[in-house]
């Protein structure tokens, strides 16, 4: 079964969060968990890997590609002109203050996307809007221009919807076999009969009556 990508993405903002809080420099966010999930959702964040192969090749300089692959890694091959800041070093005071660099827009990258998605998701929850994230990543961008990019499948099956549905049915079909208690009905109470009773005169009035 496939780990819905969201899941992936919360899962390495987790772990970055728990690095930095041990990390020499002072974090603060300016976003709650919510407003980052926004911000994934609207997709704005993301570099295309045409439009990034574009700038790079028009040496756009109002764009600074940030590779965050480990020093090692950037020596063997990196994209023209991109700086190397690997995630471990992402909070140090001398780089938040070059993201803090309006004028520039930042454009993160990894061996692939994935590698890129939390360091983003954590400078984009302390304020820095000019962030980006280069969909495919470094491995992408050395494919020939005439590959493709197909971006990664969302999640085939909404699993809390259908968890919410068949709750719903299970519910509903208990309540169908479930018997069904009456309430109990109160006896009527029984129509008093009235029988009429003959008054008898008494004899003595009767025998005075005569005289």
């Amino acid at each position: 079964m496939k780990i819905p990508a969201l899941y992936i993405i919360l899962a390495c903002i987790l772990a970055l969060g728990a690095w930095s809080c041990g990390h020499q420099s002072s974090t603060h966010y300016h976003l709650t968990a919510n407003e980052t999930l926004q911000a994934l959702r609207e997709g704005a964040y993301k570099l295309p890997p045409a439009e990034a192969r574009a700038l790079l090749k028009n040496q756009n300089d109002e764009y600074v590609f940030v590779d965050l692959r480990p020093a090692s890694e950037f020596s063997r091959g990196a994209l023209d002109g991109a700086i190397n800041i690997p995630t471990a070093y992402l909070l140090d005071d001398e780089n938040l203050k070059l993201f803090s660099n309006d004028s520039k827009t930042f454009v993160l990258y990894g061996l692939d996307e994935a590698q890129a998605n939390g360091p983003w998701m954590l400078l984009r929850q302390m304020g820095y809007s000019n962030i980006k994230l280069l969909e495919g990543g470094y491995a992408f961008q050395m494919q020939p221009d005439s590959v493709p990019y197909i971006t990664p499948e969302k999640a085939a099956y909404e699993y809390a919807a259908l968890m919410n549905e068949a709750t719903m049915e299970d519910k509903e079909a208990e309540e169908a076999t479930r018997p069904k208690v009456q309430a109990p009905v109160a006896p009527k109470p029984a129509a008093r009969q009235i029988v009429p009773q003959k008054k008898e005169t008494p004899k003595a009035a009767a025998a005075e009556e005569g005289c």
